[in-house]
């Protein structure tokens, strides 16, 4: 015999009811996060920032025309890099995991709107994106999976 609880006995309900499933991004609704999991993403990510300031970043494809070992730092490589309406010097610390002649020709993706540093005095006019693999502890640039006229925007 069913008894009253039981919804499909024709009764009342429990009055215990199952929790609300969360929002999911394919409902179409922003959920709210707890902090705890806000705090966990950002560790894992670090800290959040708006779309305003990604999309202040210009990120452009560049063609490496030059490199060579930074004369002053054994972990630095200086790069020229074709960013189309221009030429640009940039100081990578990808000496150790790149070859400096093998780079020649090479697309990357650059930060070219980063203001202009010296990297153990030598002007640094951008930034090379890679990604790192700490388990086998390597850097990989980032490209285009095919090639794009230099100066070409990243979005």
């Amino acid at each position: 015999m069913k008894s009253s609880d039981d919804p499909t006995a024709g009764g009342a309900k429990s009055s215990v009811e199952p929790p609300a499933a969360s929002p999911r991004a394919s409902d179409g609704v922003r959920g709210h996060r707890s902090s705890a999991a806000s705090e966990a993403s950002e560790q894992r990510t670090g800290p959040r920032i708006s779309i305003e300031a990604f999309r202040a970043l210009e990120l452009r494809v560049g063609t490496i025309r030059a490199a060579e070992p930074h004369p002053n730092a054994d972990r630095l490589l200086v790069l020229r890099v074709d960013l189309g309406s221009e030429e640009r010097q940039i100081v990578a610390g990808i000496r150790a995991h790149y070859d400096a002649a093998a780079l020649v020709g090479r697309q990357v993706v650059v930060v070219a709107n980063l203001e202009p540093a010296r990297l153990r005095g030598v002007e640094s006019q951008g930034m090379v994106l890679a990604a790192t693999d700490s388990e086998r502890d390597r850097v990989v640039l980032l490209h285009p999976d095919e090639p794009v006229p230099p100066g070409g925007v990243v979005r």
